[in-house]
């Protein structure tokens, strides 16, 4: 039980404004320090899918203290390890614009189709979140790229789409899911009584990626990618999310390292870093349509145990 209030204080904590803009400014500085290959914007982004996937949680007119947060962190992270004090507070704006519209369509999208439309949530998560968005960010984060560094346009325009396209579109889905738990004072593992399960199915899970991003086999990619499909079919929605988080972990690490299958690619470094973010995202894509399926015929399922235990109820009793 302590472990337990231990746990919901430190939960509660991260999900306050600050917390949310610590995780954010740690991610920012992250990314920025790290995937800035070419000089230009990060080609790797995810702090802004972190708040995205806050703000997802929270009524629209109770944002205002995790966006202002978030705008300070997102400017610190911006002037001290990217473009500089110039271009912060812009690059700033656009960031957090950019995670309150993908939060904003992410809760029209689930208002309107989710759990009895799921496809088109799907089309909606896809083309709203992962490409309208960071096209238009994009476009206005390489003209300011330009005005305050005379950096290049279309190549900024065009890292910039991939690295937060990519972002939200892995990320998203993963962070929503850790703050509705959070929010609902719960916590973001497994049932209890399915531990040992978990461990096997993640243990081995993690094993298949060590194994395939340490060898040099292109083609063993498809292993991680079909073992995260099918469990998307089959598993309960922590072990479905802790799946992705496994994956850039395992496979960022070894390919920023220069191992495995994508390491070798004869391309530059920063391309591969980020075709290794498309093969993230070509997973997520795949299991997400599955995953959502799921979700609705298991809603489907307690609807009609619901009406059943109504109309038993309703039967009059034969004594």
């Amino acid at each position: 039980m302590r472990l337990h209030n231990m746990g919901m204080r430190i939960s509660r904590f991260l999900s306050s404004p600050i917390g949310v803009a610590l995780v954010f400014f740690a991610l920012a500085a992250l990314t920025v320090s790290f995937a800035r290959f070419t000089g230009g914007v990060a080609m790797v982004w995810i702090a802004g899918a972190q708040l995205a996937g806050r703000l997802v949680t929270i009524p629209e007119q109770r944002w205002g203290p995790w966006l202002l947060a978030c705008l300070v962190a997102s400017v610190t992270a911006t002037g001290l390890f990217g473009f500089g004090w110039a271009a912060s507070v812009p690059l700033a704006l656009i960031n957090i614009a950019e995670a309150a519209a993908a939060a904003m369509i992410m809760r029209r999208i689930t208002l309107a189709f989710w759990p009895d439309e799921t496809l088109e949530w799907v089309a909606g998560f896809y083309i709203g979140i992962g490409l309208i968005i960071p096209l238009v960010s994009g476009a206005c984060a390489a003209m300011v790229a330009g005005v305050t560094n005379d950096a290049p346009f279309l190549e900024n325009f065009t890292h910039w789409i991939i690295g937060h396209s990519l972002g939200l579109i892995t990320c998203l889905p993963v962070f929503r899911f850790t703050y509705s738990r959070w929010s609902r004072g719960r916590n973001c593992l497994p049932n209890s009584e399915s531990w040992p399960f978990a461990a096997m199915v993640l243990g081995g899970f993690a094993l298949l990626t060590t194994a395939v991003f340490v060898l040099d086999m292109r083609a063993l990619l498809v292993f991680p990618l079909l073992f995260v499909v099918v469990g998307s079919a089959m598993l309960e929605e922590a072990l479905i999310a802790a799946m992705p988080v496994a994956l850039i972990l395992i496979g960022g690490a070894l390919t920023a390292f220069e191992l495995g299958p994508i390491a070798l690619m004869d391309v530059a470094y920063g391309d591969r870093i980020q075709f290794f973010q498309l093969y993230v995202g070509v997973t997520v894509l795949a299991a997400l349509p599955i995953s959502c399926e799921r979700s609705r015929r298991l809603a489907e399922l307690r609807r009609m145990r619901e009406r059943l235990a109504e109309l038993e109820a309703l039967e009059p009793s034969p004594y």
